[in-house]
């Protein structure tokens, strides 16, 4: 088996060689669809975790508006009050997921905001004049931007998510005690 030396890589073209401006730019781009695609992801989990949220609510409230439950006692409506604490945590938290936070990039050909900010033939002249490296350290930009707020809704929808799980714990113990006084004595 033949070995290659770091040396005979490097005349190869394989190897720690810096990419072209093209190839970032191109790189940055699929790495901007990336970080876009996967907040996209948080946002629909974000979706999940509060309908899941409203549906436990919904479930509860049918269930404790028999009058056998609302005299159980007081250790039920602990339990209530745990379940829907947990609820409205996890819904808020989700919604902190939810809502965009994108800040502002003044001048930004990249940022959403920037641009509509720009009248169109302003904008438009800046395209045509903008030097590659300042486009390409917008782009740069922009895509932090994008995985910094990716990585604050993946934080918001996990804690959303434990706090959901949470509260399913009294919620599941307060079906099964009206399932019980349902039950013919």
């Amino acid at each position: 088996m033949q070995t290659s030396n770091p040396e005979s890589l490097h005349l190869a073209g394989v190897g720690p060689v810096p990419l072209t401006a093209d190839q970032l730019l191109r790189s940055q781009e699929t790495t901007l669809a990336r970080l876009v695609a996967t907040g996209m992801i948080a946002d629909s989990r974000s979706g999940l975790v509060i309908s899941s949220n409203i549906a436990m609510l919904g479930a509860l409230i049918a269930t404790t508006s028999g009058t056998a439950f609302l005299k159980s006692g007081p250790w039920v409506w602990v339990l209530v009050a745990i379940t829907v604490a947990g609820c409205i945590a996890s819904v808020s938290m989700a919604a902190l997921a939810a809502f965009p936070r994108p800040g502002t990039r003044p001048g930004s050909l990249v940022f959403f905001g920037s641009i509509a900010d720009m009248p169109r033939e302003d904008y438009f002249e800046r395209l045509r004049t903008v030097p590659q490296a300042e486009f390409a350290r917008d782009l740069a930009d922009q895509c932090h931007r994008v995985a910094v707020l990716a990585a604050l809704k993946f934080r918001w929808v996990r804690r959303a998510m434990v706090a959901m799980m949470l509260a399913a714990v009294p919620w599941l113990v307060c079906l099964e005690v009206a399932g019980w006084l349902r039950l013919p004595a």
